[in-house]
């Protein structure tokens, strides 16, 4: 059976059962696959993680009921799996954008439709990028002068919004009877250690009809900017990490699967304020057409050793490189003669709402140098062969990791092999830009 076959049949189960209690158990016995093969080729096919999957069919049914019958709300939430009304009204909220008293008033119609695979496998890498990233478009911003200000600080955190502010306040300073509409901009900007202290770098960019405000000012430095095409996607400005959840998303889902690749032009972010608090922000990626695609290839190789650190749960990537980098800090003049070594990542895919959730970060050293390196743990890689993608470094890699598994998934000659673990192995090299020219080989272990 194939694995569009077996996902399919679970997606059919799922439906079958919607009012009832599902596990991951039932699903895999009706599929003829492993849990880890369901997390993994369900989420890769369908483009949803199971669980997320059956909570969004349940609140659509439950979305098309409130609006068209006048069955209760604890009624309802009952029918849809949940313990209580909160539960409900909460998961329902999250996934509408409205209280279920509210949507059963509003204009707006939430659907969410059950997938079929035949016909989904056959358009989606047409459609994808319309349909499954409607919030992301892609814009030419024209070349022309800006006015910045570089503002400079002890810590990072929050960095972003205390350049904003202070800008806002100079800008309102010299506003005074100018009728005028200024859009703000910024970047991060490397800066030196100053006696040996870290300090952290934000350029705020300034657009503005009317530059009397901005011409006259010390504050401000007139510069270029060279424009350039940019992927833009529009975030709520509610906390750092739902910020970076964009640029991830852009970055590691969104890109690998679009047409265009990562520009040699400036990452930018724009602010968009209401009374002066920054409530959105529309972060712009710098994109180029792509002058190749990257191709998946078929590869045997052969045993490395592995040193890498691992952690589980929701903060295991940060945990894992952390140590890393503190292992390599304290270890670096012994680790000196390891010439070949080669860093890794790796994470259990698929899976980010179990809590069996782990991430792992290393190096992969030939067997020859292995000897004398301390303070991880250690294994064998082992040889196989591997469906291979060489691709950017593009954050969590999971367009990458996604569009490989749709690969395996969908050809009959391969399929996972559940007794290794995939991982992607980084190239960099000397002289280059690391962010802009690394490269990393995503290795998926196939029989």
């Amino acid at each position: 059976m194939s694995y569009v076959d077996s996902v399919q049949r679970a997606i059919d189960y799922i439906e079958a059962h919607l009012g009832e209690e599902l596990d991951l158990a039932s699903l895999t016995e009706e599929s003829h696959t492993s849990v880890a093969q369901m997390y993994r080729v369900f989420y890769a096919l369908t483009g949803h993680p199971v669980k997320d999957y059956i909570r969004k069919r349940r609140i659509s049914v439950a979305a098309d009921h409130l609006r068209n019958s006048k069955r209760s709300v604890e009624e309802l939430a009952w029918d849809s799996g949940f313990e209580s009304y909160h539960s409900f009204a909460k998961v329902f909220k999250k996934i509408v954008g409205l209280t279920p008293a509210g949507y059963r008033q509003a204009d707006i119609y939430f659907s969410f439709e059950p997938i079929r695979l035949r016909e989904q496998v056959s358009y989606m890498e047409d459609r994808e990028q319309t349909e499954r990233f409607p919030d992301v478009k892609v814009i030419r911003f024209m070349p022309g002068k800006v006015y910045t200000y570089l503002h400079v600080a002890k810590r990072e955190d929050g960095m972003e919004n205390e350049a904003f502010r202070v800008v806002s306040e100079k800008l309102a300073a010299g506003v005074a009877g100018i009728s005028t509409k200024v859009r703000i901009f910024g970047h991060n900007v490397d800066l030196p250690k100053v006696d040996g202290v870290e300090w952290f770098g934000y350029r705020v960019l300034i657009v503005s009809e009317d530059n009397r405000i901005l011409s006259g000012s010390s504050d401000f430095t007139e510069e270029p900017f060279g424009g350039g095409l940019y992927a833009i996607r529009k975030v709520a400005a509610l906390s750092p990490k739902i910020v970076q959840d964009g640029w991830n998303r852009l970055l590691s889902e969104w890109l690998p699967k679009s047409t265009f690749e990562i520009g040699t032009h400036q990452y930018i972010e724009e602010f968009i304020a209401y009374n002066g608090k920054v409530t959105r922000m529309n972060l712009c990626l710098p994109v180029e057409r792509k002058q190749r695609s990257e191709p998946i290839e078929i590869v045997e190789r052969t045993t490395v050793k592995a040193y890498f650190c691992r952690e589980y749960g929701t903060e295991a990537g940060p945990g894992a490189e952390e140590q890393l980098i503190n292992w390599y800090e304290k270890n670096s003049n012994d680790n000196q003669g390891i010439v070949d070594a080669k860093y890794y990542m790796s994470y259990h895919y698929g899976t980010k709402d179990s809590e069996n959730y782990w991430w792992e970060n290393g190096i992969l050293v030939a067997e020859s140098e292995a000897e004398g390196i301390e303070g991880l743990e250690q294994k064998l890689m082992g040889t196989g062969w591997y469906a291979c993608c060489v691709s950017k470094t593009y954050g969590l890699l999971t367009g990458v990791l996604e569009k490989m598994h749709r690969w395996i998934s969908t050809n009959a000659e391969y399929w996972l092999d559940e007794e290794r673990q995939w991982f992607a192995e980084y190239h960099t090299f000397p002289g280059t830009d690391i962010e802009r020219d690394s490269i990393v080989k995503v290795y998926i272990p196939i029989g």
